[in-house]
């Protein structure tokens, strides 16, 4: 794909009277657009779309296709915006906060949680439930892991509403103790989501439209899969980037809706472009305050060396650094098979927006852009300037390496010749339970009579589909691996230990959930074998 060709530069309308004149120029050069096209080749991006505030003026420019060899990337074309949605949220909560309109969030930000959604929020022990916060919910500093293979869509082939999906968090592990440390976690945002439609009567789509999409204009933004596959505007199908057969491999479409406050969202980069010049302009339908709110630095989320080296604060669902002497804010998302990039400059009313029709690739690609364009605005030399393509094409290689490395990471003492398993694969089959994580089904695939068959079990209840194949090391000790279903990529492993009874069959399965050199130790889970 060596002939993408920019569709659709325009400058939009200028923003209202609070704003400050500044002669700009579109960024979308002749150079641009190569340097574009080359770094899209060069991480296997279908399609990507760009808007950029550069004080009074936004410029848009898509790249790519929507639809592969059929339908190229626009400006007005929609992609999932994932966890962008958590800004979204998070500024929608401000704004009930400072309205004192709502009696039981007389104490803003400190406001206990369980007090507003008392019957579906419990989590750890009977002092956290009770004390956790709105505030330490949207600054991910609750002790909840992530426990994002935990997240389900439906049960017992029932879609799970999202008080449902809050309740589960009774029955995940904490990891740190409250306010320790930075954990980010999608469960926080679907209770905050809950909290929101508990306090309005509303679902939250509905409520977000309200208070934050129709005040902004924001007409091309939906928070459900099947209205924006009706809108005017066109979605843009997903892929993945197939290696192997150095082709791509299309993504069915998804419902988002179950995704709640932590993800749900799906729009255009014009309509990302308003909601960047509110937060760059402070504007309504937020006050003052809220925007106040907004910017807040509040956990120390990381230290990183992409940008420089530094510390990464987190406030409400955005990351806030200081780079090239410059306070940035940004957020990155990743849907199945789409990305999402924004950033925002207050002190040179900057700001950009870039969306891409692939994951993890998509994500690359667009910080490596978005980077470029920001240095080019504020002016940094060359030789001062990041190799964030670098960073990220390392960061994938070691990845690679780590999954590649599983046994010897999980089992680093063991015998040279493995020992056999107590019991066969076929002894294995069942279904084991746990409250948090739910049901696995284990079967076995394959020839059997080759001698080839793997045990999986395949979890299309989870709102990330993926699957667990099972790799024998020696004796009752296994790899799980993750495999996501729609991108056939394996994203992780677990380690798996087979416990047998006094019966001689299986009794359960220990999962250990974060091998050796995991950044968040997310603790162990217990299936117990019922059939």
């Amino acid at each position: 794909m060596n002939s993408r060709d920019g569709q659709s530069q325009r400058p939009l309308a200028k923003v209202g009277a609070s704003s400050t004149a500044s002669a700009t120029s579109s960024p979308f050069t002749d150079d641009l657009r190569g340097y574009v096209n080359k770094v899209m080749d060069e991480w296997k991006v279908p399609g990507l779309a760009i808007a950029v505030v550069d004080a009074d003026q936004v410029y848009t420019e898509g790249f790519g296709y929507a639809e592969l060899l059929d339908t190229k990337v626009t400006p007005e074309t929609l992609f999932f915006a994932g966890s962008t949605t958590k800004t979204i949220t998070a500024a929608a909560l401000a704004h009930m906060i400072d309205s004192k309109k709502y009696s039981s969030l007389k104490d803003g930000w400190s406001t206990p949680i369980s007090s507003i959604i008392r019957d579906d929020f419990v989590v750890g022990n009977e002092w956290t439930t009770a004390h956790l916060t709105l505030d330490d919910a949207v600054s991910h500093r609750t002790g909840m892991a992530p426990h994002d293979f935990a997240w389900m869509r439906t049960e017992g082939g029932m879609t799970l509403t999202p008080a449902e999906m809050v309740k589960k968090l009774r029955a995940l592990k904490l990891s740190a103790e409250p306010r320790t440390i930075y954990q980010y976690c999608h469960h926080m945002y679907v209770a905050l989501g809950h909290v929101i439609e508990t306090l309005s009567g509303q679902w939250l789509g509905d409520h977000l439209r309200k208070t934050v999409f129709e005040p902004l204009n924001m007409t091309a933004t939906y928070c459900d899969t099947q209205h924006a596959m009706d809108a005017p505007e066109h979605l843009a199908s997903g892929y993945y980037w197939d290696a192997k057969r150095q082709e791509y491999g299309l993504v069915a479409f998804d419902s988002i809706r179950e995704g709640n406050g932590a993800g749900f969202v799906i729009s255009n980069v014009v309509d990302y472009a308003k909601w960047l010049k509110c937060l760059l302009y402070e504007t309504e339908p937020f006050s003052k305050q809220s925007h106040k709110d907004i910017r807040k630095p509040r956990m120390l989320a990381y230290q990183e060396e992409k940008t420089g080296p530094g510390e990464v604060l987190h406030g409400l669902g955005w990351q806030q650094k200081v780079v090239h002497g410059v306070l940035v804010y940004m957020y990155g998302a990743t849907e199945a098979a789409y990305a999402t990039q924004v950033y925002w400059l207050p002190e040179h009313k900057y700001g950009l927006v870039a969306m891409a029709n692939v994951a993890t690739p998509g994500n690359a690609a667009e910080e490596t852009i978005a980077w470029k364009m920001i240095e080019d605005k504020l002016g940094v030399p060359e030789n001062e300037r990041f190799d964030i393509s670098g960073h990220m094409k390392a960061a994938a290689d070691r990845q690679a390496e780590r999954i590649g490395s599983a046994a010897d990471i999980l089992y680093p003492i063991r015998p040279d010749r493995p020992l056999p398993s107590p019991l066969n694969n076929s002894q294995l089959v069942g279904t084991y339970i746990d409250e948090g994580y739910g049901v696995l089904r284990i079967d076995e695939e394959g020839s059997t009579e080759a001698g080839q068959a793997t045990l999986i079990a395949r979890r299309s209840d989870m709102l990330f589909n993926y699957q667990l194949r099972f790799r024998h090391v020696s004796g009752s000790f296994w790899v799980v691996e993750i495999w996501y279903d729609d991108t056939h990529s394996q994203v992780g492993f677990w380690g798996g230990e087979f416990r047998v009874g006094v019966d001689g069959n299986a009794s359960g399965l220990m999962v250990h959930l974060s091998p050796e050199g995991a950044e968040i130790d997310e603790s162990f889970v217990w299936f117990e074998r019922v059939t």
